[in-house]
């Protein structure tokens, strides 16, 4: 294994969108087993409500191409959403799945939960409450 593909084995990138009422943008970062956070870019979203990303979707492109395969998606900072979120995140989720990439939800209990659990989309997604839970789920995925 290069030194390349061994970095991007062992970190995780993390997606955390951030509403226009909040400043608007995805910060992308990336994490290790020790939760320490590095910026590696911010996407500007855009759309009513804040649920176009653009260059979202060839940003994890590129990742995976790179050999990134664990993503870590945090909605912590999204306190709505409707339909056209949700179908970007079903998007997202397929995109990575389809490369062969692991994805982990992170999901604050309230109205994104209740959404996840109402569409069933929570079954196939699993969402947890934490950074850290995710990431010990994609860690217990990559040993399994």
């Amino acid at each position: 294994m290069s030194p390349q593909e061994k970095s991007t084995a062992t970190t995780i990138l993390l997606i955390r969108p951030t509403l226009k009422i909040a400043g608007g943008f995805i910060s992308v970062c990336t994490v290790d087993r020790e939760l320490n956070e590095t910026e590696i870019r911010k996407l500007d979203v855009a759309g009513a409500p804040d649920h176009e990303w653009p260059g979202l979707l060839r940003l994890v492109t590129r990742e995976l191409e790179a050999g990134h395969r664990q993503f870590v998606v945090d909605l912590r900072r999204v306190p709505w959403m409707n339909s056209r979120g949700l179908g970007r995140l079903i998007e997202l989720w397929q995109l990575i799945g389809d490369a062969g990439g692991q994805a982990a939800l992170v999901c604050a209990q309230g109205r994104i939960m209740t959404m996840l659990e109402i569409s069933q989309v929570s079954l196939i997604m699993e969402p947890v409450l934490s950074v850290a839970e995710a990431v010990a789920t994609l860690e217990s995925e990559a040993g399994s």
